[in-house]
This record gives C-alpha cells, sequence and structure tokens, in this order.
C-alpha cells in the first residue's frame, strides 16, 4: 500500500520503549495507538502500513523534540502529510518551522516545500472528551482531504471515539 506512506502520525513518545516499530503502535488495548488506530476508522493493516514516528525516545526533552521535527521536515521525507498529536508535537513545530505561530488544533498548515501539518489532538485517554463523535469525523475529513486514497472512516465508525 504505497499511498500510506505519505502520512506520518507523529507522537511524542512511547512509554513502552523506543523500538520504532512500536511507535504508536495500536496494542495494548486503550494505548493512544489503539485509541488513533479506532479514530482514524482505518483497518489495522492500512494503519500500520502508515509511517508512525514519536518525537523522542524515553522522556520528553524540548532539545531532541526540536532536533527530531527538523529531521522529519527532510525534503527526502517519504511523507508529505505530518500529523501532530498532541500540544507538545504542535508547539514544538510551531517553534521550529511556524515562526511560533500558533497551529489552531484540527487545522492543518503548509510547511517546507510539499509537506502539510496536521493538528490534532493526542489520542491518550486523558484527551478522552475531546475525541467526541464530531471531533473524530473533522479529522476524517481533514485526512480524506490530505490522503483520499485511503478510507478514512471505513472501519468501526460507531465506536471509533469510545
Amino acid at each position: 500500500m504505497i499511498e500510506a506512506k505519505r502520512v506520518l502520525l507523529l507522537g511524542e513518545s512511547n512509554p513502552y520503549g523506543s523500538d520504532p516499530e512500536y511507535a504508536l503502535y495500536c496494542y495494548p488495548p486503550g494505548c493512544a495507538g489503539y485509541r488513533l488506530h479506532r479514530i482514524l476508522g482505518l483497518s489495522e493493516d492500512q494503519y500500520l502500513d502508515l509511517h508512525r514516528k514519536n518525537l523522542c525516545d524515553g522522556d520528553w526533552s524540548k532539545e531532541q523534540a526540536k532536533k527530531r521535527a527538523l529531521e522529519l521536515l527532510s525534503p527526502d521525507a517519504p511523507w508529505r502529510v505530518i500529523v501532530l498529536l498532541g500540544r507538545k508535537v504542535t508547539e514544538t513545530f510551531e517553534k521550529v518551522v511556524l515562526d511560533d505561530v500558533p497551529l489552531v488544533v484540527f487545522s492543518t498548515r503548509a510547511c517546507c516545500p510539499g509537506m502539510t501539518l496536521v493538528s490534532l489532538p493526542h489520542p491518550s485517554g486523558r484527551n478522552a472528551a475531546m475525541w467526541n463523535l464530531k471531533a473524530r469525523d473533522r479529522a476524517r475529513q481533514i485526512l480524506r482531504e490530505l490522503a483520499p486514497e485511503l478510507p478514512w472512516g471505513s472501519i468501526d465508525a460507531e465506536e471509533a471515539a469510545a
């Protein structure tokens, strides 16, 4: 599924370890990756085929996050859409490439040649109230516009925000 490779899901850090394979991984049930998988409404294979990364390995570090953000914006990167998950990730990109201009949640911004940033709330259980059905549908709508080749919302539509 080569088309999925143009989207990068970008989180903060993984409490389960730093293995890149498990960034925003959709297990165990209840973790951020599990919730995001359901919010996006993709099959497990489609979700796992997306690029998934974290800004930091281990504990959050503003300096490490800024350095990593610049690396991810390389013109040679295979993705054209970077989905920024959570306030810390979005604020990092605001500082690094947007000259401290705020990027409002559920909005997009062109960045660097050919890249688009998308700001979404973090999919952790602490943000469950933000991920109501209207928010879920708005996130899917944004992603349908930016990556229409993927069937955003085609799986478990009724349960995705649960």
